[in-house]
């Protein structure tokens, strides 16, 4: 998962104001990727420059000040679930002859077989590479339009993908089941493609407030989709022959933990969306309890993990009407330990990530709430401390259905053997013991998609049902496995003291 930006300035008054823009955006892009970050301007005279680093925006790009006036940009914030990271395989790339800007989110499976069939040569193991080297073959040969169908027949996995030309011609396109998130604001004196709204929708008052005239419009790249941006700022759209409504599966993991909670889907806020799987998790903790209702509450207080599962803690504790707590303290400074790239890496952060009021909870019963349960490191922990504290019972529940699957798409947990509801069987006594709780209540498939107002969802972790599947996952699954090996050597040495 990561964060992709292009900016193409119509109105050259703002072209003094498109690097702070281009920050603002994607310091609101920062949670969809915190390995590294990069930016690849296109001044009005001259060639592309760069600007990449590792870690948060305002580290990696702390230079950005001193970068040209541009006409045009891409951006990234990096999250890796492919290569060994590094400089090196931070986005955007730049490559070909003219030369070509490219950012990318999402996941392609089949890199092995695409390298081999048509012969590519790639320096990184960057998906993103293997890409961008495909399209610069095939829209040189075959012209934009062909090449990405092409692109579309042949590549498997996930895609939302920016491009700017040295020409000045920005583009972007998304995989035909759009499963990784694309949007577009237009204007009479700017044009911003971003994978979230929360990353475009300061553009309006910007407008307003530099006095530009009226202000834009914001909405979605269809799935199947591509939208290039002339030179001269003329905007053409069109939708390939892989796309179709009848294909259409978002990934529903965006909505439970990825998504900004003021970003926008389907016309409603994130935060909507996981109100209601809130709500609808707490009619099905009732209906397993259908004695409670003219009873004692079965708990004394919901109290959320912060921050991705408070919305939905909320709509349960309403649901259940049980008082709502927040007795877990995020650490402000803290990066999200589940985009983190190792196992050590996630244990290591989650200790300083989350502390406890533990004097409010002693006697207690508790009814933990939490966004999703991955591999189970935050619900242990934090059951594991609210017990030391005193706690009379732990109970926790799920705003997502239990994930048993691996993810190939471009959430980094591709390995089934790493889930907790995958390696306990799929039973929930199992799940309760394997996380130190009383009881593990999960929202079901079904009523995921009944909050959510939609089938139309990627939810292959949940059920298995990829959108495209074969034997290049196995494959992908034993390469990103062998990855892993050398990255945790490479960490594993780094820290050692010499002797």
């Amino acid at each position: 998962m990561c964060g992709v930006l292009g900016i193409k300035i119509k109105n050259p008054v703002l072209e003094t104001r498109a690097n702070e823009i281009a920050m603002s955006a994607l310091l609101r892009l920062q949670h969809r990727g915190q390995d590294a970050a990069g930016i690849t301007v296109l001044p009005r005279e001259g060639a592309f420059q760069s600007l990449r680093g590792l870690g948060h925006v305002d580290v990696a790009l702390k230079e950005w000040p001193h970068l040209p006036e541009p006409r045009a940009l891409v951006a990234h914030t990096r999250y890796a679930t492919t290569g060994l990271g590094g400089v090196a395989e931070v986005q955007p790339f730049v490559q070909g002859a003219p030369r070509l800007a490219m950012a990318h989110n999402g996941n392609i499976v089949n890199t092995s077989e695409l390298k081999e069939r048509y012969l590519l040569q790639c320096e990184s193991e960057s998906d993103l590479e293997v890409l961008q080297q495909f399209f610069l073959r095939h829209e040189i040969e075959y012209g934009f339009e062909e090449c990405l169908e092409r692109l579309h027949r042949d590549f498997v996995g996930s895609y939302a993908v920016v491009g700017l030309t040295e020409e000045g011609e920005l583009f972007g396109f998304r995989d035909p089941y759009g499963i990784r998130p694309l949007f577009i604001y237009e204007s009479e004196n700017i044009v911003v493609m971003a994978s979230e709204t929360s990353a475009l929708n300061f553009l309006k008052d910007f407008e307003v407030e530099a006095d530009l005239g009226r202000s834009g419009t914001l909405r979605e790249i269809p799935p199947g989709s591509w939208v290039r941006v002339a030179p001269d700022g003329k905007i053409e759209e069109k939708r390939t022959a892989f796309s179709s409504a009848k294909t259409e599966r978002f990934c529903m993991f965006e909505l439970v933990y990825f998504s900004s909670p003021q970003s926008e889907f389907a016309g409603l806020s994130t935060y909507r969306h996981r109100f209601s799987m809130g709500r609808q998790l707490g009619i099905e903790i009732l209906s397993e309890m259908p004695n409670q209702k003219n009873e004692e509450a079965p708990f004394d207080y919901v109290v959320p993990v912060p921050e991705t599962s408070r919305a939905a803690a909320i709509a349960v504790a309403e649901t259940l009407r049980v008082p709502y707590r927040e007795y877990l303290v995020k650490n402000p400074y803290a990066s999200r330990t589940f985009i983190l790239s190792t196992q050590a890496r996630r244990l290591k952060a989650l200790e300083t990530k989350l502390s406890l009021i533990g004097p409010e909870v002693k006697g207690q019963r508790i009814l933990l709430v939490d966004d999703s349960v991955v591999r189970g490191n935050t619900s242990r922990l934090m059951a594991r401390r609210l017990r030391e504290a005193g706690a009379k019972e732990v109970s926790l529940a799920s705003a997502c259905p239990p994930i048993r699957h691996g993810c190939y798409y471009g959430i980094d947990f591709p390995d089934a053997d790493e889930l907790v509801a995958s390696q306990m069987g799929g039973s929930n006594p199992q799940i309760a013991k394997s996380l130190g709780v009383s009881n593990v209540f999960y929202l079901s498939i079904g009523g995921l998609k009944k909050a959510l107002g939609t089938g139309n969802l990627c939810s292959a972790c949940l059920d298995g049902d990829y959108p495209s599947a074969g034997p290049s996952f196995e494959r992908f699954l034993e390469e990103r496995r062998a990855q892993r090996v050398v990255a945790q050597g490479a960490a594993g040495a780094a820290t050692r003291t010499p002797t």
